[in-house]
């Protein structure tokens, strides 16, 4: 019975009812349609239909969001230390009634940095600007309160609060290792997110060791609860998505 549930809330309850209505929308359509064009439609519907599977399941994020994840592998640790500083990439914030927090990419990002800093020692380079539309503290300032929280020293932080992008969080991330002669670094963001963030600092002149974090894939065999549509997996693989889409336009720009 429990079983039988779980499948019949992920199809009922949003996003699996949108798939749903798409389906049974394209299959009226094709059971009604005369003309080819008509035909065409309908069948148009239908891969629409697919296609919004495959964005709400966990299929889709085997296919989507695994590919980019599995890019880079977690450094051993005499490869850290070789690293002249870490840099961690804001991910999102939060802007709370009462006060500012970092959103959870950037929190599981952040966090990632700390244990790197409290195994190496190495200095933090936090970089996000302020969100776009927005009259508040920048992502890294946050990054900085937070870190002081978790008892960092503030000479260990760096503070880069202007980027607003992963191309311009790289550009001002390397004025700053230049400045400090620094020319390798421990480069901390999300497992999907990691691939076009190596390149744009590559590009910028810098040694990158990645340090992936905050991944979306279930790493696990695949199940039957993974053809199910869910909120979930949405999410997922529309930051997959996302980044599919920011790595084919960064190589349009070179």
């Amino acid at each position: 019975m429990f079983y039988l549930e779980k499948v019949i809330s992920s199809i009922l309850v949003p996003p699996g009812i949108i798939m749903v209505l798409i389906i049974i929308i394209g299959l009226i359509s094709l059971k009604k349609a005369i003309s080819p064009l008509q035909k065409m439609l309908s069948f148009s519907i239908l891969i629409i239909g697919l296609f919004s599977y495959l964005l709400m399941s966990g299929i889709g994020t085997y296919l989507y969001v695994k590919p980019l994840e599995t890019e880079y592998s977690v450094p051993n640790a005499s490869l850290l230390d070789t690293a002249e500083a870490i840099v961690v990439l804001g991910g999102g914030m939060i802007i709370a009634p009462y006060e500012l927090e970092p959103g959870d990419h950037t929190l599981k990002r952040l966090y990632k940095a700390f244990q790197i800093h409290r195994a190496t020692g190495k200095p933090i380079i936090v970089t996000g600007g302020t969100p776009m539309g927005r009259d508040s503290l920048s992502e890294s300032e946050v990054m900085l309160n937070t870190l002081l929280n978790w008892g960092i020293d503030e000479n260990d932080v760096i503070v880069e609060n202007s980027a607003r992008n992963t191309n311009e969080n790289a550009v001002r991330v390397a004025e700053i290792c230049k400045e400090k002669k620094w020319k390798k670094i421990v480069l901390v963001t999300s497992a999907v997110h990691m691939k076009r963030s190596v390149e744009s600092f590559e590009e910028q002149g810098l040694n990158v060791i990645p340090y992936p974090t905050d991944y979306l894939y279930d790493y696990t065999d695949l199940s039957w609860v993974d053809f199910l549509p869910g909120r979930d997996a949405l999410t997922a693989n529309l930051s997959g998505i996302h980044e599919f889409i920011g790595i084919i336009w960064y190589n349009a720009k070179r």
